[in-house]
């Protein structure tokens, strides 16, 4: 393993270790985000987002309310990517 390698894969780590303190963070304030702030951080329209949900049966749900919970929508970005 050469030093490149070795520094992506440490930096990999640490995104992975941020990334579920951020989780966390947002499990324990229960933050929610309504339709188009999902767009927003997607950067699609968010009449988009509806065709997107019916297509990517993968994609978080939104609640009774009509949101989504900040957790679940990290969860889903950070998942690997089947291609």
């Amino acid at each position: 393993m050469n030093a490149d390698s070795t520094l992506i894969s440490a930096l990999h780590k640490q995104v992975q270790i941020l990334t579920t303190a951020v989780q966390a963070l947002c499990t324990q304030s229960g933050t929610r985000l309504n339709r188009s702030q999902f767009a927003d951080r997607l950067g699609i329209h968010r009449n988009t987002l509806a065709t997107r949900l019916d297509q990517d049966r993968s994609m978080p749900r939104p609640g009774k309310d009509g949101k989504w919970l900040l957790a679940d929508i990290i969860a889903w970005e950070s998942r690997p990517v089947r291609r």
